[in-house]
C-alpha cells in the first residue's frame, strides 16, 4: 500500500483522522453517566481518564516510533509476538468493529430527536454507507472529508463551551472534596474507567505508518496533541454540563439538556445537527479511514488468499472495506440497542487492545536496532513496566464488563475465537509453503 509522495498524509490529514477517532460516543453519551456517579468530580475523572489512556497510547507510540508500518499494530504483534497471534489479533479486531454501528445507531437517535418519526436503522444505516463511499474514494478523499467534519465539530464543542461558561456562577464545588467524590474514591475511580473509552482512538493513527511523512516523529506527536486537546475540551464540556444545571437535571443525561438552556432554539438545532452528531460521523469515518491496514498486511503474510486484497482504482482494498461494512451494520439490522453494542464492542476491543500494547515487551529484544534509532525511546525498564500496567487496566476493564455483556455475548465470543484459532492451524502449513516459495526454496 505505498503512497506516492506528493499523496502521502500530512500533519492536517492525521490530525483530522485522531481527533474525530477520539471525538464520539463519550462526550455524547459518557459525560451525563460520569456525573450521576461522582457529580462535580466529573472534570476531575477526565483528568483521570487522561492518565490512564496515556499509559497504553505511550506504549504504542514507542512502537509507532520505532518500526512505523502499515497495518501498524499488527505488524507489531506480528514482529513482537509471533505471527499466529497476531493473525489471533486482528481476527478480534475485526470483531470488535461492530462498535461501528454505535455511531451510527447514535447518530439516528439525535437525528430523530430532532426530527420525530424518521426510521432510525434506515437513517443508522445509510450514514455509515455514506462513510464507506467516503473511503472507498480512496484514503485523501475520506481525510479531506474528515478534516471538514472536525472542523465543524470542534467549532460547535467551542461554542458550546465559551457560552456554557457565562452561565456557570459558581466554581467552588469543584474544589471540595465531598462535592468531587460524594460515592468516595471508588465512585471517583469507576467514573474515570468509564470516561478513558472517550478518550481512546489516537493510537490507531499507527495503522498510516507507511503512508505519512517521518512516521517515527509524526506518530507519538500526532496522538499527544490530539490527546491532549481532546482532554482539554472534556474538562470544560464537563463543567459546563455540571454548572449550568442541578446535578439532578442533567445526572446520566447527555449533552443536550445543558444545550437547551445555554442555546438559542435556532442555535441548539445548529449544535445537536453540527456538534453531536457530526461527532458520531467523524469516528465512524476514521474507523473505516484504517481498518483495513492490518487485513492487508495478513494477506501478504499468507494469512488470507490474495485475491482479497485487490484495490480499486483509488488504492482502496475494497473487499476489505466491504468486510468492516457487514460487521458494522449487522447490530444495526438485527436490532441491537446502543448501550449493549457499546459495552460488547468495547470489552472486545480491551481483549485485542493487549495484544499490540504487550508486543513494546519484546521490542528492545528483538530488535534492537530499531529500538535504539527511535526517535520517541522509553527506557528499556517502562518498556517492560508499561505494558505490565496497561495490561491489569484493560484486564479490570473486561472485567467490569463481563455482568453488562452477559453469558450469551461472551459464548459468542469464545466460540468465534475457536473457529479463529481452528483455522490458524489450518491455514498456518499453506501459509507457510507460500513464504517458501517465494523465497525460492
Amino acid at each position: 500500500m505505498d503512497q506516492p509522495a506528493g499523496k502521502m498524509l500530512k500533519f492536517w490529514d492525521l490530525m483530522s483522522i485522531s481527533l474525530g477517532q477520539i471525538i464520539g460516543t463519550g462526550v455524547v453519551v459518557l459525560t451525563g453517566i460520569s456525573i450521576s456517579m461522582t457529580g462535580h468530580g466529573a472534570p476531575w475523572a477526565f483528568l483521570l481518564a487522561l492518565g490512564i489512556v496515556v499509559i497504553p497510547t505511550i506504549c504504542i507510540a514507542a512502537l509507532g516510533s520505532a518500526i512505523p508500518s502499515t497495518g501498524g499494530n499488527y505488524t507489531y504483534v506480528r514482529d513482537l509476538l509471533g505471527s499466529k497471534t497476531s493473525f489471533f489479533y486482528l481476527a478480534l479486531l475485526v470483531a470488535g468493529q461492530m462498535i461501528l454501528s454505535s455511531f451510527a445507531i447514535g447518530f439516528a437517535e439525535y437525528g430523530e430527536a430532532l426530527m420525530p418519526g424518521l426510521n432510525m436503522s434506515l437513517v443508522a444505516a445509510s450514514i455509515m454507507i455514506l462513510c464507506f463511499i467516503a473511503n472507498l474514494l480512496g484514503i485523501k478523499t475520506a481525510a479531506r472529508f474528515q478534516s471538514v467534519m472536525v472542523l465543524g465539530l470542534l467549532g460547535a464543542l467551542m461554542l458550546y463551551i465559551v457560552i456554557g461558561l457565562t452561565h456557570v456562577k459558581e466554581y467552588t464545588p469543584y474544589t471540595q472534596l465531598p462535592m468531587v467524590m460524594p460515592n468516595g474514591f471508588g465512585g471517583f475511580f469507576a467514573a474515570a474507567f468509564l470516561l478513558r473509552l472517550s478518550l481512546i482512538g489516537s493510537e490507531f493513527i499507527s495503522e498510516f505508518g507507511d503512508e505519512m511523512e517521518n512516521p517515527g516523529k509524526m506518530i507519538p506527536l500526532i496522538m499527544g496533541i490530539s490527546l491532549f486537546i481532546v482532554s482539554l475540551l472534556y474538562i470544560l464540556i464537563a463543567i459546563v454540563a455540571t454548572g449550568v444545571l442541578p446535578l439532578e437535571q442533567i445526572a446520566g443525561k447527555n449533552l443536550a439538556a445543558t444545550a437547551k438552556i445555554i442555546f438559542s432554539p435556532g442555535v441548539y438545532v445548529a449544535f445537536i445537527a453540527g456538534g453531536i452528531m457530526i461527532s458520531l460521523v467523524t469516528s465512524l469515518n476514521a474507523i473505516f479511514a484504517w481498518c483495513t491496514r492490518g487485513l492487508y498486511m495478513a494477506t501478504e503474510d499468507g494469512w488470507l488468499p490474495s485475491g482479497f486484497a485487490v484495490m480499486n482504482r483509488f488504492g482502496t482494498p475494497y473487499i476489505f472495506l466491504t468486510v468492516f461494512l457487514v460487521v458494522g451494520i449487522l447490530p444495526i439490522l438485527t436490532g441491537m440497542t446502543l448501550t449493549y453494542v457499546t459495552i460488547l464492542g468495547n470489552a472486545v476491543g480491551a481483549i485485542f487492545g493487549l495484544f499490540p500494547v504487550f508486543a513494546l515487551y519484546n521490542l528492545a529484544k528483538r530488535n534492537p536496532e530499531a529500538y535504539r534509532n527511535a526517535p520517541f525511546r522509553l527506557p528499556v525498564v517502562l518498556t517492560k513496566l508499561l505494558p505490565l500496567i496497561a495490561v491489569l487496566i484493560y484486564g479490570y476493564g473486561i472485567y467490569s464488563s463481563w455482568g453488562f455483556i452477559g453469558n450469551t455475548g461472551w459464548l459468542l465470543l469464545l466460540g468465534y475465537s475457536v473457529l479463529v484459532v481452528v483455522y490458524i492451524y489450518l491455514r498456518e502449513p499453506y501459509r507457510v509453503a507460500q513464504q517458501l516459495s517465494r523465497e525460492g526454496k
